[in-house]
């Protein structure tokens, strides 16, 4: 086994050590996603997907958007772009595992599977 030093980039994931604890994020992947759809220039969406968004019946959710990506439709394509616009917004958003205290990891999640008309 091999000491490589402190730990920055692993799988993907940029880590960043600080005083404060250790940060990991996505960043430069994210900005390459962003680069290779063409949406430098685009405006940011505040959110991935607009309010009472369907994608069709035949489609399922939102969440298996990505199901279609080989042979997208233009809902699929559209809501695809939307989402990268949304990661344009932050691109450095990331997760702080802080030094100072015991680890609690808590999950929140906002999403809404009771209206989905096809799983409920």
């Amino acid at each position: 086994m091999k000491d490589l030093s402190i730990l920055k980039y692993f799988l993907g994931i940029e880590v960043a050590h600080s005083q404060q604890g250790i940060f990991l994020s996505r960043r430069k992947y994210t900005l390459d996603i962003i680069s290779e759809t063409s949406l430098l220039g685009a405006k940011p969406a505040a959110f991935p997907l607009e309010q009472n968004h369907h994608l069709g019946s035949s489609d399922n959710t939102v969440r298996r958007c990505r199901t279609f990506m080989h042979a997208p439709r233009f809902d699929h394509w559209t809501t695809a772009l939307r989402v990268v616009k949304y990661l344009k917004g932050s691109p450095g958003q990331g997760i702080l595992l802080k030094s100072a205290c015991s680890l609690h990891l808590t999950g929140w999640c906002d999403s809404d599977w009771v209206s989905c008309p096809l799983t409920r």
